[in-house]
């Protein structure tokens, strides 16, 4: 019966993401033709000749009716075509798919340092309520949160980079005249220890360090204050207070009844974490020169490029929903207490 209803849970929220999707998907198409300025003078440049400007027009469909237009481009969709970048002429799906393996390899380590630190500030601010290392914590938050991130990155290159010399200069995945590894996964530290190459894997894992550290405690910040909210909430909880009768022990009652009931909340923000490292580290990318999707979306800003834009959006959208989806499953099974009936 419990299979069952998980299976219906399951096949709910892949409609509901579907629709989530494709919803996204018309939205970004009509609010690409909104935009000011012209597709085909754009692409074509500012000092093309009207018959340039009219055939580029005819070859990108652009003179079609706009219904015609939202069919080829729900055509291309289904297909994988995102269109054809302006300032690379390669199409945008071919991109995306170079670039995208440097934003993951940041993010997901990034991603590891914001849970190892969020997830143990929060923890400990929340057993020391009131304390000293609360105080501490609540000072982390508050002083980490109110400061712009690109002036962080340009301190801790300043700091850690040009004063003490602890991080590599910040001049993308390798060191300037390093050659890369033959790509199997695009993750240059596996492509390097896959090519057997562990002084180039060495030298990757340098240069990724400090962005993802920086990334990492920035995005820890969140994370902290929500895990330390939910395990209050939690241990303040009338199941801990009987357990605090019983004598069942400080280990028992902060990780059985403290985490363990505040961890699909913590599980929840964890999704949050993840779909913002993957779409909001353009700052650190551009400043750390960093060859991802952000930085190659701010590129495509500067030139207009708006194929770039609109398939940097539906690609990100469909992670987030993507992350949205395995939160919402990892979620259910963390929490026996919810009703597959009437979840999702």
């Amino acid at each position: 019966m419990e299979r069952n209803l998980l299976t219906r849970y399951l096949l709910r929220r892949l409609l509901s993401s579907a629709i989530t999707i494709a919803v996204m998907a018309v939205l970004v198409f009509f609010a690409s033709r909104v935009l000011p300025g012209d597709p085909a003078v754009i692409r074509a440049g500012n000092d093309a000749t009207p018959e340039l400007i009219a055939r580029i027009r005819a070859e990108h469909g652009l003179d079609l009716p706009l219904y015609e237009q939202f069919f080829h481009y729900v055509g291309g969709l289904l297909h994988g075509d995102l269109g054809t970048s302006v300032r690379t002429g390669n199409p945008v799906s071919a991109d995306l798919l170079t670039f995208l393996p440097a934003t993951l390899e940041l993010s997901l380590l990034a991603f590891v340092v914001a849970v190892l630190i969020g997830v143990t500030v929060g923890t400990v601010a929340a057993a020391r309520a009131g304390r000293w290392p609360d105080a501490v914590a609540r000072g982390f938050t508050a002083v980490g949160g109110s400061m712009p991130s690109f002036w962080l990155a340009l301190m801790a290159i300043f700091v850690l980079v040009y004063s003490l010399g602890l991080f590599p200069s910040p001049v993308g995945r390798l060191p300037l005249g390093t050659s890369a590894p033959p790509r199997h996964t695009g993750f240059l530290t596996i492509d390097a220890l896959i090519a057997g190459d562990s002084a180039l894997a060495t030298s990757a894992l340098a240069q990724l360090a400090l962005p993802a550290l920086l990334l990492g405690t920035l995005s820890s910040i969140a994370l902290a204050r929500i895990t330390r909210t939910a395990m209050i909430d939690a241990l303040s909880a009338s199941h801990t207070r009987a357990a605090r009768g019983l004598n069942l022990g400080r280990r028992h009652i902060l990780l059985q009844e403290g985490f363990r009931n505040a961890l699909p909340t913590i599980i929840t923000s964890m999704g949050f974490v993840a779909g913002h490292l993957i779409a909001g580290n353009i700052i650190v990318e551009q400043i750390f020169s960093w060859p991802g999707i952000g930085r190659y979306l701010s590129t495509a800003i500067s030139q207009s490029d708006l194929d770039v834009v609109q398939g940097f959006v539906i690609v990100v959208g469909v992670s987030y929903v993507l992350i949205n989806l395995v939160v919402d499953l990892l979620y259910v099974v963390s929490d026996p207490r919810i009703d597959l009936r009437r979840a999702g």
